[in-house]
């Protein structure tokens, strides 16, 4: 969960000041999968994995479809 509001977090201040994070992790999109699930009628989804250099990482949804 900690993950998630800091992405959020992070978010919100990359609006406020480009480039800038709340608690000075960098963080990029280091791959994509399709999932299978319902998606705006759709029977699958893209979803990427986000790598931080703290070592951490998080998924975030892509686009209906693959």
């Amino acid at each position: 969960m900690t993950k998630i509001v800091q992405a959020v977090a992070d978010r919100l201040v990359e609006r406020l000041v480009p480039g800038a994070t709340a608690h000075a992790v960098k963080c990029k999109r280091a791959g994509s999968k399709c999932i299978n699930g319902s998606c705006a009628g759709q029977s699958k989804y893209t979803q990427y994995r986000v790598n931080c250099d703290d070592g951490s990482y998080y998924y975030e949804f892509g686009h209906c479809g693959c």
